[in-house]
């Protein structure tokens, strides 16, 4: 008698069918758990999820307005503040917009605001013998709410996208006279540092004319003024009128010039006043920390000093300070026009001895 033949069925679906189920064996065995101990059906939304975002917000969003727009995950609004385990982040990851960081490892003691003030004499309108009308405008108009100038913007877009060796190499393409107004620019709003300095004054160790050292970001070397002499008569004084045009970068850089001003700003000063070139006009030493024991002879060395500005210096507010300014030779200052004393005693006495033997009074300022 013949078998009968069976039919061969799908292993496919009979796979299927099995996980089917073990699926709902499971989910009832879960089901019956939870309701043995009394734990709802429905889960809680979890207080942790994986896509918040890892680092301190403080990092990511600076400023308060930037914590307040952050959004919570979906479903929860968390009114806990934020911690992260683990030490503190690291100095280099922590923003300048944190009044800890700003306060602590900020080595700038003098703000913008006052070192605006404090050089306000050395750029102002009355200096017209290295400077155009408008530079001190200019140099205010980002802090005045004012449209600042296209070159000022663009300046100040090299100043803050470029480093020192990136200065460096840019320098040749930026005229002279730029040059100098980045240095003021700079030197209220965010004063440059030593490599920063030497990559804009390059080998003539000035821009245009004008030197202008902030501390304790960058201090002149002893040197400094001697390597300049040495510069300036290296470069060659024979230049014929084929190979240079009156609007050429490479005249305006080739060109010897010489310092007329030089502005110091809360930083030492590591050389001899002997060393200072005579042709300087504009002389300030603002905030000095060091005592300047040779500045009586300073008629003998810049004879030609039309502006002097000794403001804000803590060794002229004593006793022995008052004497030396009344003891100071100013009849061999002939061409002194402006005297800056901020922050110093100025007596009718002072002001006699520095007018003495002259046809126009010169305006001191304090």
């Amino acid at each position: 008698m013949p078998l009968p033949r069976t039919v061969p069925q799908d292993t496919s679906e009979t796979s299927h069918q099995v996980n089917n189920i073990l699926r709902n064996l499971r989910g009832e065995h879960f089901r019956h758990s939870r309701n043995a101990q009394h734990i709802p059906a429905s889960l809680p939304t979890p207080l942790h999820a994986n896509n918040i975002p890892t680092l301190p917000i403080s990092l990511i969003y600076p400023s308060e307005e930037g914590r307040q727009n952050v959004t919570a995950p979906s479903g929860h609004r968390s009114t806990r503040p934020v911690r992260v385990a683990g030490p503190d982040p690291p100095r280099s990851w922590t923003t300048l917009s944190s009044p800890k960081i700003r306060e602590a490892d900020l080595a700038d003691i003098n703000p913008p605001a006052w070192r605006e003030h404090a050089l306000d004499l050395a750029f102002s309108l009355g200096n017209a013998s290295v400077r155009p009308p408008d530079t001190s405008a200019s140099l205010r108009s980002l802090r005045a709410g004012e449209f600042p100038t296209l070159a000022l913007l663009s300046l100040h877009v090299i100043r803050m996208e470029c480093s020192g060796y990136e200065l460096a190499e840019i320098r040749p393409y930026i005229p002279p006279h730029l040059r100098r107004v980045l240095m003021r620019h700079s030197a209220i709003n965010g004063p440059l540092s030593q490599i920063e300095l030497n990559a804009i004054c390059g080998e003539e160790g000035h821009a245009d004319g004008e030197l202008v050292v902030v501390g304790p970001h960058a201090t002149l070397r002893s040197d400094h003024f001697r390597r300049i002499h040495s510069s300036r008569e290296s470069v060659p004084k024979e230049c014929t009128a084929e190979e240079y045009t009156w609007d050429s970068l490479a005249t305006q850089g080739s060109e010897p010039s010489v310092l007329f001003s030089l502005t110091l700003l809360s930083t030492p000063v590591t050389f001899a006043l002997s060393n200072l070139p005579p042709t300087i006009t504009c002389l300030t030493l603002i905030n000095i920390p060091n005592k300047l024991v040779s500045l009586q002879r300073l008629p003998s060395y810049c004879p030609l000093v039309s502006l002097l500005d000794l403001s804000y210096n803590s060794w002229l507010i004593p006793a022995s300070g008052e004497k030396l300014l009344q003891d100071y030779p100013w009849t061999k200052l002939r061409h002194l026009k402006v005297l800056g004393l901020r922050g110093c005693r100025v007596t009718s006495t002072l002001l006699s001895q520095v007018n003495r033997g002259r046809w126009d009074d010169v305006e001191v300022i304090h």
